[in-house]
């Protein structure tokens, strides 16, 4: 088995894209490492994205036990963008300091964004809101 990692569009503009991500463990295997939870290639519709880079502008999340980090895909070395502690409910709006950018596109980077978890294990499970501003 493998853990269970569901991700819904919510909403996917001109400008704008949102994404709920379930996370539950299957109390078998491994933390998620370097897990894409958006691609801008696949996840924005092609009619409406000009250019799949991206930047965070909203966070909102809860995880039930687990820690986890988010980081944009680089070929050579992956770059941290936000940690997430798990047992409470939290928010983060980067929107009135310009978001958080992806500057992968600038190097070697593929545009994803991925999830590695600590601690996913038996009975523990967390949703997760990201809204990103198109660019």
């Amino acid at each position: 088995m493998a853990h269970t990692v569901s991700v819904t569009k919510l909403m996917d503009g001109q400008r704008n894209a949102a994404f709920h991500i379930f996370i539950k463990s299957d109390g078998a295997s491994a933390d998620l490492t370097d897990y894409v939870v958006i691609d801008p290639a696949l996840s924005f519709d092609p009619n409406l994205a000009n250019n799949p880079a991206m930047t965070v502008e909203e966070i909102y999340y809860d995880l039930a036990g687990f820690d986890a980090y988010l980081e944009f895909d680089y070929m050579l070395s992956d770059t941290p963008l936000w940690a997430m502690s798990g047992g409470q409910y939290a928010e983060a709006e980067f929107d009135c300091v310009g978001g958080l950018k992806d500057r992968s596109n600038e190097l070697d980077g593929t545009g994803k964004l991925q999830i590695t978890t600590s601690g996913l294990t038996a009975g523990k499970f967390g949703s997760i809101i990201i809204k990103v501003r198109k660019d």
